[in-house]
């Protein structure tokens, strides 16, 4: 007697009887287990967007913890001949403010508490990049086509670090991100 290919001697295939259940999608839950939680219930997953506006704020409170410091040693050269160390100065404190609120706030976004130092840092920085732009835009080129080429390179970096704020208040702000912080808010039962 000759088998089909692959098949043993007295192998067959037997038909499933009728009237008993078979297997549930998934497989059988096992004894004494609950069933899994309705999703309106369960607990949800943090939204990609509020790590990237935390790691954003943590990197934007390095980058300008940079710049105070070397804004600083400028400081310390120059001389105050027109109020403008006291101006640095307030500058400089406003720089490590945002520093400050940035991390603060990137920690407490992350762990979702709130969002409201980091959008309050977010805008410090956003503020401070304005101020550099406006202050570069204002210095007298004195007719020499040198300087104001050299005035429109420099206004490259503060809009260089004015990115990283803004594109984590919108992912801060954004509506995954609004509604994650939202139910971490509500009372669990």
């Amino acid at each position: 007697m000759t088998q089909p290919y692959g098949q043993q001697p007295g192998d067959q295939q037997y038909p499933q009887a009728p009237g008993y259940p078979t297997t549930p999608p998934g497989g059988v839950p096992p004894y004494g287990s609950m069933p899994a939680a309705p999703p309106e219930h369960a607990p949800s997953a943090r939204p990609g967007t509020i790590m990237t506006a935390a790691v954003l704020g943590y990197v934007q409170a390095g980058i300008t913890l940079i710049t105070s410091i070397i804004l600083i040693a400028g400081l310390g050269a120059a001389s105050d001949a027109d109020g403008g160390v006291v101006l640095g100065v307030l500058v400089v404190l406003a720089q490590f403010a945002g520093c400050v609120l940035l991390i603060l706030g990137g920690v407490k976004l992350a762990g979702g508490v709130t969002r409201t130092p980091y959008l309050i840092g977010a805008g410090l920085e956003l503020a401070i990049c304005l101020y550099y732009l406006i202050s570069i835009l204002a210095v007298d080129d004195g007719g020499f086509e040198f300087v104001e080429d050299m005035k429109a390179l420099a206004t490259i970096f503060p809009l260089f670090f004015a990115i990283m704020p803004a594109i984590g208040l919108a992912m801060a702000l954004g509506g995954s991100g609004a509604q994650w912080l939202a139910s971490r808010k509500q009372p669990r039962y």
